[in-house]
Order: C-alpha cells, then structure tokens, then sequence
C-alpha cells in the first residue's frame, strides 16, 4: 500500500488553511528530501514520485544506503545518473541502523526545510509548502516529517565529531583504520590510490569514499572498487562541488576508526604506510599523530626520491615540533599523517581565512600544543606533484606565500595561548623572514618556467613581508636580472642553480629537534 505524504485527515485542515500565496513562494526555497534505509520497492516508489511529480524546482535529495543488498543501492545511482545535481549518495559499508544513519543523513542536508520518507511514502509537494509556510510562520509550530533546519553556508561543513559514535570497548585487537579519500575528477589516478589503500599489509581498515560530483570516470571506478570490497569501502557523492572541505568532511563522517589518514586521491601509499604508522602509535600512546617521509610522483606515475626532513625516524616533543611549523610546513601533503583520532576533537578551525588551503596545517600545530608526534623518515607515501593540483594552481597565484603570512600570525595567535609554548610565539620574526625567502624561492622557479610576470609578484611580495630582504645577496641578484639582455638572464639562472641549489629544492636533512626520542 503507498501512503501519499499530506493526506492524513487529521492535518487536511492545516493544508486547506494555508495554501496561500505564501505557501507557493517557499516552492523557491531550497528543500531537502531525505530517504534513509529504504527498501528496493519502497526506494523506487519514492523516487519516483519525487521526479514524475515534481512542481518544486529547488530540491534536493539525499539518498542514505544503510548497507543494502537488494538492489537499492542500484536504484539510487540510476536516479542520481538521470538527475545530474539533484541526488546525493551515501551507502554504508556496514549497517549502522535507521537511527544513526537518520543522524548522519541530516547533517548531510543542505536546504532550509527537510522533509524525511519513509517506506512507500509518495511526496505531495502542495502539502510540504503549506507546512513550509507554517514552520516558517509559528517558529513553535512542529511537524513529524518536515523541520526547519538550521541556516548554513553549503560550503562550509557542520561540525561534527564521528569519534563520539564509537563504543571504545568494541576496538579491536588490530585498532580499526581508517582511510579518507576525497576526490574530484582525479580518476586518472583514482585507481592506483584505492588500489594501494586496499593492499596495505595491515588488514583492519575502513575506506571512506567521497566524490565532489565529478565529471569523468572516477565515480564509475569507485563503484567498481567498492563492488569487489563491499566491506571495506563506503561512498558519498555530493549532487554538486561543494568544494574540498565537504568532500573531506563527507568521508569523516562515515569514519568509525581509532586512526585515520586523510589521503588525496591523486596520491598512492606503499603497502606497509598503515602497520609501521599504527605500529608506532600503538608502542607511544600519548603521541597524536605520526608523519612520514614521502617519495615524489609525477603524472605519468615515475618515482624520484628527495631527503628526508629529519634525519632520523623518532618521537618529537610537541612544543618543539610546533616551533618548526613556524618554519616550514615539514609534510608537504596532507597524506604523510596517520591521526589518533580521539585528539582530533577542536582542533580544526572550518570557515577560517586559510581553512581551504592550511586547515590541516592549522589542526597540526594545534594538537603539537597539546602532545608529542611521531616522525618516521621511511618514505611511505607516493605524492604526485602534477600541473593541476591544488598546490600548483596556489603557487602561480601567490597564495602560497600569500595564505602563509596569514598561517604564521594564527599559529604565533594560538601559541600565546599557551604556556609551553613560547618558543613557537617568539619565532614570528624569524618565520616571516623565511617566509620572504621562500617568495625569493617562488620568484626563481617562475623565471625558470618564463614567467616573469609571476616571478615579479613574487619579488615585490618578498620585499613587502619582510623589508630587510633587500639587504640579501639573492634579493640583489635578482634585481639585477631584471635590467639583462636574454642572453645574460640565461647565464644567470644558471649561475643561481648552481650557487644556491636549495632555490630549486630542499637537498639535506635536518637533526632532529631538541629532546626527540630515537625509535
């Protein structure tokens, strides 16, 4: 039997009552429909009666798989596949329950008003309007299927803690693993990330998939990867780019694991990333999160080796590695962490200036403040440098040094915070004269890649951050170049190359901080 959604007698008057002008208007106003574990005969009739039906244009709906094995699952990609930017997708590859995956659905809600399906429950749009107009009327008014949810931004995540849900006293004796992987139209090398994460040596991980509504074939690739291991990989889609910092947070969660790496779907992990980095987080309980070395991938998949940042493999005291921060970023990718997720909790700032860019950044130095980390200089990741990526785009727009003039006042505002923690705040001076430096750095490389125009904001912006940088033998040099004939400019990235090699890259290692433990 299929129960038409407003025709229940007891709330017919409230339809008859207001069904106004005003109730039409809302048909505006971005509506969210949410079905949460249904069956295949009951999601069909749904859907069916959403898009066959539907007079409202500003909708969207979310689609809630609680681990089927029916065929649901099949149908909501056929619906979201016919209705580009109308469905969002997310399947559990283990059953959580209506409750929890109701919870979860809801935060993954973006409209104004949410109206919540059950079995066989046909949507009459009329209706929805009119309690719309009176949700929106009687801020006492409640309903039992349609809320007003609390106004947002679409592009900023709803904080949410997924290490809450978990039940400490069903862990494991292999701790569960989580792996993060959030990606957009990166399916020329999906393949080899997911492919990687499910040959790991270690056998306890969960792989938390999200897409930002791509447009090649990387959701196709990511259905095939999670048909041969459906107990291992959960996927999202978001119905449109909400940009990377819900993509992230659509594969959090879903996360139930002790540990989680947040890895980029351009990037791939040798196989024992997870058991050496659990490894060493299980043997120092206190530590909050382990780095390791990485080796540099290009885009056709060739594999060149840099120093590793410290010299050797240890434990490092959080103060002390927090005062490198102010320094340098030390793990260029995001993907050479492994977190303990329970010291997670406060420690991300969303909707900062600089969260899109040095959120992880950010999130790092503050958990330093509060416990030792792990550095592991075995380079256990493949980070593919490439033209597209989010690095790359950043240095030919100058956010890279741009972003980090804001980052080193933020992490010397949150050391101040703390007692421990005054190497770190003392550094600012220091940080922006290296800061200048690296524009010098971004200012050859653009020379070197003919691009004078860039190479020149990058010159001025080096002098703006710290105005002592004139008194520097590479300052002058390349103020001199500017003046030359092409010929003498040649001659004199040449020269640079080969007096100031670490203009191009980092060519040591550095001893290990203060106090750091040897593993």
């Amino acid at each position: 039997m299929v129960t038409i959604v407003g025709q229940k007698l007891e709330e017919q008057a409230l339809f008859d009552s207001e069904m106004t002008t005003e109730g039409k208007q809302n048909r505006n106003e971005l509506l969210s429909i949410l079905l949460c574990s249904h069956k295949k005969e009951s999601l069909e009739i749904v859907l069916s009666s959403i898009f066959s039906k539907a007079t409202l244009h500003d909708f969207e709906v979310i689609v809630c798989d609680d681990a089927s094995v029916d065929g649901a699952w099949d149908v909501s990609c056929k619906y979201a596949e016919d209705y580009t930017g109308k469905v969002t997708l997310c399947r559990n590859h283990q059953a959580l329950g209506k409750r929890m995956n109701r919870e979860k659905g809801l935060l993954m809600c973006k409209g104004s008003f949410v109206v919540e399906l059950q079995e066989k429950e046909a949507i009459d749009y009329d209706y929805v309007a009119s309690v719309v107009a009176l949700l929106k009327k009687d801020k006492y008014f409640e309903h039992g299927f349609i809320q007003k949810l609390k106004p947002g931004n679409n592009f900023i995540p709803t904080r949410f803690d997924p290490i809450l849900r978990m039940d400490s006293g069903e862990r494991l004796r292999l701790p569960l693993v989580t792996i993060c992987i959030y990606n957009y139209n990166y399916g020329r090398y999906l393949r080899q990330c997911l492919q990687s994460a499910v040959e790991q040596t270690y056998s306890n991980i969960e792989i938390c998939f999200s897409d930002n509504a791509s447009t090649d074939d990387s959701w196709k690739i990511a259905l095939e990867y999670a048909e041969r291991y459906p107990d291992k990989i959960n996927l999202t889609r978001n119905r449109m780019n909400f940009g990377p910092s819900v993509n992230l947070w659509n594969c959090e969660l879903n996360m139930s694991g002790k540990y989680v790496l947040k890895l980029c779907s351009d990037d791939a992990i040798k196989e024992d990333f997870i058991e050496k980095c659990v490894d060493a987080l299980e043997k120092n309980s206190d530590a909050g999160f382990v780095m390791v070395h990485r080796d540099i991938m290009d885009e056709f998949g060739s594999v060149s080796s840099e120093p590793s940042f410290y010299d050797q493999s240890c434990v490092i005291k959080g103060g002390e590695q927090a005062a490198v921060y102010m320094m340098s970023s030390v793990n260029p990718s995001i993907s050479q962490i492994l977190y303990r997720c329970k010291y997670l909790e406060g420690k991300r700032m969303p909707g900062n200036l600089n969260d899109r860019w040095f959120g992880d950044r950010i999130m790092d130095f503050h958990i330093c403040c509060d416990r030792p980390i792990i550095y592991i200089k075995e380079p256990l990741l493949l980070n593919r440098i490439h033209d597209a990526s989010d690095g790359a785009s950043m240095s030919g727009n100058l956010l890279q040094c741009i972003s980090e003039y804001v980052l080193v006042h933020q992490l010397s505002d949150i050391s101040a915070n703390y007692a421990h923690m005054n190497k770190a705040r003392d550094r600012l001076p220091l940080a922006l004269e290296k800061l200048a430096s690296l524009c010098l750095r971004y200012c050859v490389r653009a020379l070197s890649a003919n691009n004078e125009s860039t190479a020149k904001r990058y010159f001025h912006l080096a002098l703006a951050i710290y105005p002592d940088i004139e008194h520097d033998a590479i300052y002058q040099s390349i103020n001199e170049y500017w003046f030359l004939d092409k010929k003498l400019k040649s001659e004199m990235l040449q020269k640079w190359s080969e007096n100031f090699p670490a203009l191009v890259s980092r060519k040591v290692s550095y001893p290990a901080p203060a106090g750091s433990v040897a593993l």
